[in-house]
């Protein structure tokens, strides 16, 4: 019999107790920004051809009408929990995290399909959500390096934990029940990253898979079933299965969700910064294409290959992991629009594989001080001719913070109906007033026009 305080009992007690009145009034408007992306991104997927599969494996095995499925019908919580998660992470425009990598495509359609069954107010939704980025940034915290060093999937592994967090908040979990939650879900964390070397859509799951474990695990504890206390520390604990450490969990004091990072392009955050760089290049400089010679890109070692080593693209995820493919569609396009990045024509563009084929990218050391994520541009022309520009960060980063205005702008270029977007936007401004979120979650129910 353990004797000992764990870490999972810690979480679970710090989450249990958690009250809407003490969270800062940044962290509630940083968390409804957040949930209004996730939205954005939601029906956003409703439209791509990648994830069509899971809606049509969702709508083949019905369950019982509890939540909303983004795009129309209803199944029970967590199976909407997992569609609306996966329509989340579909284009690789989901918010992103240093620590936590992922976090509302499983965070926050777990608390919501919850809340929807149960009709909870929105300050517990806020709070749910909060809670659930904090629980995946704890633990990531220990396991990044770990992970990235091995090719795990940090989204899905600590996905699980956020959306088992969120989901105990929404069902009011006593910190013991919750706490065998995180031991339950903690066996359905895994999920590698071999797409960024070959491509494969399943990356989108990843998301909605950890959502809908996070909903299950909750409904089990609650009804008794239990899994390991030690689920975090253990021996065979996920600290050290794939952090490869038995490092203890930071201090909570500390609000994770103001250190999400909104996404601008459809791509994997470590090529954010390059495109911005390009993006400032071609701003300033009237290049013509036909005359560059080459185009450097100096990254950090590990975003060399997680974003940078594929250069033909077969699929949208090769496309979203191929910073050559990003680069070429700017100087063809003018831009990075999700559509081209699911467009098959677009990845076999000769002109844009052209200019795919300059991009040179290596492995740089980043300045002490500056965000990881950050990257140089050498643009190196026939004539001799080199322009160059160092970005530090990246525009959505908390280095470059997002405005609200440009959160809100990606939202309703996300949706095809002006009237449905400003509805929803109208909702998510609201949340912390709302008596009860299915007014909100039923304007997620149609599809898009």
């Amino acid at each position: 019999m353990r004797t000992e305080t764990v870490m999972a009992d810690r979480i679970a007690r710090w989450v249990s107790e958690l009250r809407f009145d003490e969270l800062p009034l940044e962290v509630v408007e940083r968390t409804k920004l957040l949930i209004l992306d996730q939205l954005g991104v939601q029906q956003l997927g409703v439209t791509l051809p990648n994830v069509q599969p899971v809606r049509r494996a969702v709508a083949a095995v019905p369950g019982p009408a509890e939540s909303t499925t983004s795009g129309g019908g209803k199944t029970s919580a967590a199976q909407a929990a997992y569609l609306n998660g996966t329509l989340g992470h579909s284009a690789e425009y989901d918010d992103a995290h240093a620590a936590a990598w992922h976090t509302s495509s499983a965070v926050v359609p777990a608390a919501l399909a919850l809340a929807e069954r149960d009709g909870v107010d929105g300050r517990e939704v806020i709070t749910a959500v909060a809670a659930g980025v904090q629980v995946m940034a704890l633990v990531g915290a220990v396991t990044t390096s770990g992970m990235l060093a091995a090719g795990w999937h940090g989204a899905k592994i600590l996905g699980v934990f956020g959306a088992t967090a969120a989901a105990a908040r929404i069902l009011r979990l006593s910190p013991a029940e919750l706490t065998q939650a995180f031991g339950i879900a903690g066996s359905d964390a895994a999920g590698t990253m071999e797409y960024d070397r070959s491509g494969g859509e399943v990356k989108r799951l990843h998301a909605g898979s950890a959502a809908r474990a996070g909903v299950e695990a909750v409904q089990l504890a609650r009804l008794g079933f239990t899994g390991p206390a030690t689920i975090l520390e253990g021996t065979r604990g996920v600290l050290r299965l794939f952090g490869q450490t038995g490092e203890p969990l930071g201090d909570l004091d500390h609000w994770h969700v103001t250190d999400t990072m909104f996404r601008f392009y459809p791509m994997v955050t470590t090529v954010h910064a390059p495109l911005d760089a390009v993006r400032r290049l071609r701003a300033a400089q009237a290049v013509d294409p036909a005359q560059i010679r080459r185009i450097r890109i100096g990254l950090v070692d590990f975003a060399v290959g997680h974003g940078a080593s594929i250069t033909r693209p077969h699929d949208a995820i090769s496309a979203q992991f191929s910073l050559a493919f990003g680069v070429g569609l700017q100087f063809v396009t003018g831009g990075n629009a999700p559509a081209d990045y699911f467009d098959p024509a677009r990845w076999n563009d000769p002109a844009l594989l052209a200019i795919a084929d300059l991009v040179e990218p290596y492995a740089m050391p980043i300045p002490d001080g500056d965000p990881v994520f950050s990257a140089k541009v050498d643009l190196e022309l026939r004539d001799g001719t080199t322009y160059s520009h160092y970005q530090a960060g990246f525009h959505g980063h908390p280095s470059r913070p997002a405005s609200v205005s440009d959160v809100e702008e990606k939202f309703r270029a996300n949706l095809a109906d002006p009237q449905r977007a400003r509805a929803i936007l109208d909702r998510v401004r609201e949340l912390d007033r709302l008596d009860d979120v299915r007014p909100l979650m039923s304007l997620l129910g149609a599809p898009d026009a």
